[in-house]
């Protein structure tokens, strides 16, 4: 016992140096050393010491990190993927519903990528451009309506608040031209360009998907072939695990597939609405502002209040009655969002992705905060697949609680 001790320190000192002149190494060599060599090291080290629990924790741990820095590293060439599953998860109930009558998987799924990439050309076709049209138009404009905006601010009117508190005339008309008149040019102009830069980017977004003939056959191979990916996916979940899998990934399916569907056919509507009633108004630009109501639909509070301070601007500047069409713009989006509310959101996405007002701003803040502008657009259903966990987490642990002998009796 006395003799293994003194040979077990020279090796504890020599796997200690062999450490730090590895780490040194690796160090010396880190600008040029792959990802795929550092994952290959870690399972060489550590696959012949997967009993020990710490070995295996830090062997998955390696193989996660290096999956994110993958999938991270290849997303630009996961895109059209991407883009492609998630327009065929959208479209799989009406492929779903044509099988069903007795056609075939191939065929139903062919005519549904046929029709949603028709849908989708026509809109490029008939909208788009003069969408950006009139987005260029109002970017044009913005300096005019602030310079109209800041001699408003000279008037008269505007003019003897200042003179209530003491500041003459002149100083004020020189506090408005230096201070305020730039400061409202560069906001309203920053303003617009945030809130219809989506134009020209969505607009180039979809003409790449369209000219990207790779998307529409991968649509059509994952919707003729969904089922037997399903169960072939399924079939790498151990049997014990299989109906709780099975289980979750259905409430989940109905959550995020009743939402997402549900969602954009109510700002499909929602931005069709606003866009004819603006034009009704004879407010400018109806059709660039209907677009920007029905994709801000997705977010809300946030876009409906955007929505309508934008509309509201540009209905001040449009000409004619102008506290008219203001007053018809707020009248507008007030009563869009009650139908929403009471008619399209129950009848269309339906109540399970219901989330109590004050937590649902602050998801949005959170999710805004830390994603920015996708992040407002995943806030609901991420928070609403949060709760549903939750929710189901309470529950099985109340049902493991013990009854007590009193309650039953």
């Amino acid at each position: 016992m006395e003799n293994e001790q003194p040979r077990q320190l020279p090796e504890i000192l020599t796997l200690v140096l062999a450490v730090i002149l590895l780490l040194a190494l690796g160090y010396s060599v880190a600008p040029v050393v792959s990802p795929f060599v550092i994952i290959g090291a870690l399972a060489f080290l550590l696959y012949p010491i997967r009993q020990s629990q710490f070995a295996r924790r830090l062997l998955w741990l390696s193989v996660l990190v290096f999956l994110l820095w993958f999938f991270y590293s290849i997303i630009g060439i996961l895109v059209p993927f991407i883009i492609a599953f998630l327009a065929a998860y959208m479209i799989n109930p009406i492929v779903v519903k044509l099988q069903r009558r007795s056609i075939p998987r191939w065929a139903s799924s062919l005519v549904s990528v046929l029709m949603l990439f028709g849908l989708v050309a026509a809109a490029i076709l008939f909208f788009v451009p003069p969408a950006i049209r009139q987005f260029e138009d109002i970017l044009a404009v913005a300096s005019h309506i602030a310079s109209e905006f800041s001699e408003r601010l000279k008037s008269g009117e505007f003019l003897s608040v200042f003179a209530r508190f003491g500041v003459s005339v002149e100083d004020a008309q020189e506090i408005i031209s230096r201070e305020i008149s730039p400061r409202i040019s560069d906001l309203l102009r920053t303003l617009l360009e945030g809130i219809f830069g989506f134009v020209s980017g969505f607009s180039s977004l979809v003409f790449h998907i369209i000219n990207a003939v790779i998307i529409p056959f991968i649509m059509f191979y994952l919707l003729k072939d969904l089922p037997a990916l399903s169960e072939n996916a399924l079939a790498l979940i151990p049997a014990s695990k299989r109906d709780g899998v099975v289980n979750t990934l259905q409430k989940i399916d109905r959550i995020i597939g009743k939402y997402l569907r549900g969602a954009i056919i109510v700002a499909i509507l929602q931005g069709s609405l606003s866009g004819v009633v603006l034009w009704l108004l004879g407010v400018k630009y109806a059709l660039v502002l209907g677009i920007m109501t029905g994709l801000l639909n997705f977010i809300p509070y946030v876009g409906l209040i955007t929505s309508l301070v934008v509309s509201s601007l540009v209905a001040a500047f449009s000409g004619g009655a102008v506290l008219a069409k203001i007053l018809g713009v707020v009248i507008l989006y007030l009563s869009q969002k009650l139908l929403e509310a009471t008619v399209l959101a129950p009848k269309i996405i339906g109540t399970q992705v219901g989330l109590h007002p004050v937590l649902l701003i602050l998801c949005l803040l959170v999710f805004g905060y830390f994603l920015g502008f996708v992040g407002l657009l995943i806030a609901v259903p991420a928070t609403a697949l949060i709760m549903a966990a939750l929710n189901e987490w309470l529950a099985a642990r109340h049902a493991e609680e013990p009854v007590k002998v009193d309650e039953v009796a």
